[in-house]
Formats: C-alpha cells, sequence, structure tokens
C-alpha cells in the first residue's frame, strides 16, 4: 500500500533502493542521531538485504520516496507494534543531507501517525529523540508530538551514555481525530 501525500509517497522498499540507502546511511551527519546505524559503516549488501527481507515481527517499514522527481529520500517505520495495548514506537531518517529542509520529514510523519491510528488501530504513537537533535524536534512536534519526559543515559554514543526524550501523539490530537474514526 502507498501513503501520499504533496510532498512525498511512502510505499514497500524495493532492491533499486538499495545504492540510496547505502549512500545516505554512509553519511555521518545522517546517522548521527539513529540508533540503529551510528555503529559503523552499512555496506550496500546491507541496504539490498533491508529493502528485500521482511521486518522483523511487530515493525513495519517505508521508503520515502519524494513526488517531484521519484527520488528516495529516506525510510519510516514503527517498532514494537503493541496491539493489545494500541501504542506503537516509531522512527524516521531522511538523506542524503541534500534532501533536508524541504518538508520531506514532516509530512512522511504525518503521513505515518496517521497510518498508525488509522490502519494499525493506535492510540498512541512515541518516539526518542537524542539529546542534541535539534533539527528533527520541530518536525515531530508539527506532527503533533509532545514530551513525555527524558530518559537518562539511555543509549550508548560516541563512547558514553546519552539522554533521549521520549515524546507521543495521540489518537484523540486535533491534526487526527477530525480524520480519523474512533476506534470502538
Amino acid at each position: 500500500m502507498d501513503i501520499t501525500g504533496e510532498l512525498v509517497r511512502l510505499r514497500a522498499f524495493r532492491p533499486d533502493d538499495a545504492p540510496a540507502i547505502a549512500e545516505a546511511l554512509a553519511d555521518p551527519r545522517v546517522v548521527a542521531y539513529l540508533a540503529q546505524w551510528a555503529h559503523g559503516p552499512y555496506t550496500l549488501e546491507q541496504a539490498r538485504a533491508w529493502t528485500t527481507e521482511p521486518a522483523t515481527p511487530g515493525a513495519l517499514n517505508f521508503a520515502i520516496e519524494s513526488i517531484a522527481d521519484g527520488a528516495f529520500v529516506g525510510s519510516t517505520g514503527f517498532h514494537d507494534i503493541d496491539h493489545h495495548n494500541r501504542h506503537c514506537g516509531w522512527g524516521i531518517w531522511i538523506g542524503p543531507p541534500h534532501h533536508w529542509g524541504k518538508g520531506y520529514g514532516t509530512e512522511a510523519c504525518v503521513l505515518s501517525v496517521e497510518y498508525a491510528f488509522r490502519f494499525l488501530a493506535m492510540e498512541k504513537v512515541h518516539l526518542y529523540v537524542y539529546a542534541g537533535n535539534d533539527r528533527a524536534r520541530p518536525s515531530y512536534e508539527k506532527a503533533g508530538f509532545v514530551s513525555e519526559g527524558i530518559r537518562r543515559r539511555h543509549y550508548w554514543r560516541d563512547g558514553a551514555l546519552t539522554d533521549v526524550e521520549l515524546m507521543a501523539v495521540f489518537r484523540d490530537h486535533p491534526l487526527y481525530s477530525e480524520r480519523i474514526a474512533p476506534i470502538a
């Protein structure tokens, strides 16, 4: 299923996305605030596997594609999907950096959250923001995320434990509640 906005389309990964993924994740500016990939180079072989292997249980991932030119511009996805308690984690990256500042991340954020509420029947979507990741925070806030607190010394990064902020958005946020029917 494709999810289409004005700037981006969320779609399934394709094998031809692998070179763009490897290029983006080779850039230290892109992976600087990513827990999963910040520990070393990301190879073309790993990118190929990412595009062809099924997601881990409890996860759902999408490629982010620019509508203007069809370019692969990043990835977004859900993890720890908990249908019983109706919440899930969410993450995103946009790269390489020449795709930053174009609104792709903000729109992908809104489309993803709406998808979680509409099709996964979630009541809450949460994310972690590393201390210092000031570029991402405004996009999250535009999509309705608010701070739920700080997890002190939560991730090992650059030789030290670092704080992360937990942010969340709920189904009844005005940005979504008017477009999505309540869950019975």
